[in-house]
């Protein structure tokens, strides 16, 4: 690609380097950087007395910046249902747009991969795993020179293939337990309730079921037993404490109904003090999550990295939360 300064009459086809504001039948007009130089453009800047542009030309083996980022952004969401929109290249630029509420998923690594192929393209996304509103930007790929060689771009595109998606929530039934023991306060339980509304309203989520009971095993068993009759998809349990071992009182309620326990504890703080359950009855797997203290407030904090995997159907391995230890520390 030549870049340089030209003689404006030899600039046909050329591409604009930069802004420039010149004089249209006496009215100012701004020329905005990238535009291909046509002759009626040549014409109009040397009436302007231009007689030397800065531009740029593009090699037989390139492709225009908007060409490049547009091929990619074609394949770079997923053939499926990706739930993602193209938005108009521009300037070199192309954004990549959630249709649906929920998680930008894509493996990091693929990421590395095709920002490792060639300088001149740029990809930057959410982080995996995002929680992500309708029509907001998951990520924007970015042409750095005004051409990119083509077979950079069929690499980017073969490697690219199928990364982005955006998972929707999903409607669920949600169940909330609260323990109480004789020092409870009344004010506690309701905000723990307005906070956890809130929480799963910004996901979709409009109605929970609220139950509350005593801090003792048989108290949490039939309140379990009863939401799990009640069909609930996902339990959410707030004790009088943290939960701090396997061997306390949630936990053991849990094994007692024949619950399994998958997880106690995770890499990030606030959160760390979470417990991860499930429990099958006779139609499906019920998610059942000990709540962290944390979980009170209204800001982010690993539950929320949690629900919202739980409420996009994703399954969550024991890796896939020591994974999260990498920017855990909110």
């Amino acid at each position: 690609m030549f870049f340089g300064e030209v003689k404006t009459g030899s600039s046909l086809g050329g591409i604009l380097s930069s802004s420039i504001e010149i004089y249209k039948n006496k009215n100012k007009i701004k020329i905005s950087k990238g535009t291909v130089i046509s002759k009626k453009l040549i014409d109009l800047l040397l009436s302007n007395k231009v007689e030397h542009i800065e531009c740029a030309k593009l090699d037989d083996d390139e492709i225009d910046e908007n060409s490049a980022v547009h091929q990619i952004s074609k394949k770079i969401i997923t053939s499926k249902k990706s739930n993602i929109k193209i938005q108009y290249p521009k300037n070199g630029r192309c954004n990549l747009v959630s249709s649906v509420d929920g998680i930008i998923i894509f493996q990091p690594n693929q990421l590395f991969y095709v920002n490792s192929v060639t300088n001149d393209i740029g990809i930057a996304s959410l982080k995996a795993f995002s929680k992500v509103k309708k029509n907001q930007i998951v990520a924007s790929i970015k042409a750095i020179p005004f051409g990119i060689k083509k077979n950079n771009v069929r690499d980017i595109i073969n490697i690219s293939k199928d990364c982005f998606k955006v998972l929707p929530f999903q409607k669920k039934n949600i169940h909330l337990i609260q323990t109480t023991n004789q020092n409870t306060r009344t004010k506690i339980l309701e905000k723990t309730l307005e906070v956890t509304k809130d929480r799963l309203s910004s996901c979709g989520i409009k109605k929970i079921i609220e139950k509350n009971c005593s801090h003792e095993i048989k108290s949490i068993c039939a309140q379990l037993q009863k939401s799990i009759d009640e069909d609930a998809d996902i339990i959410l349990i707030f004790g009088t404490s943290a939960i701090s071992d396997i061997n306390d009182i949630i936990p053991q309620s849990i094994i007692e109904i024949n619950g399994t326990i998958l997880r106690l504890g995770m890499p990030v703080e606030p959160g760390n003090l979470i417990l991860l359950a499930n429990i099958k009855n006779s139609k499906k797997h019920i998610s059942i999550i000990g709540m962290p203290g944390c979980a009170r407030s209204k800001k982010e904090n690993g539950v929320d990295w949690i629900l919202w995997r739980k409420l996009c159907d994703l399954k969550i391995s024991s890796d896939d939360i020591n994974h999260m230890g990498n920017g855990g520390l909110l």
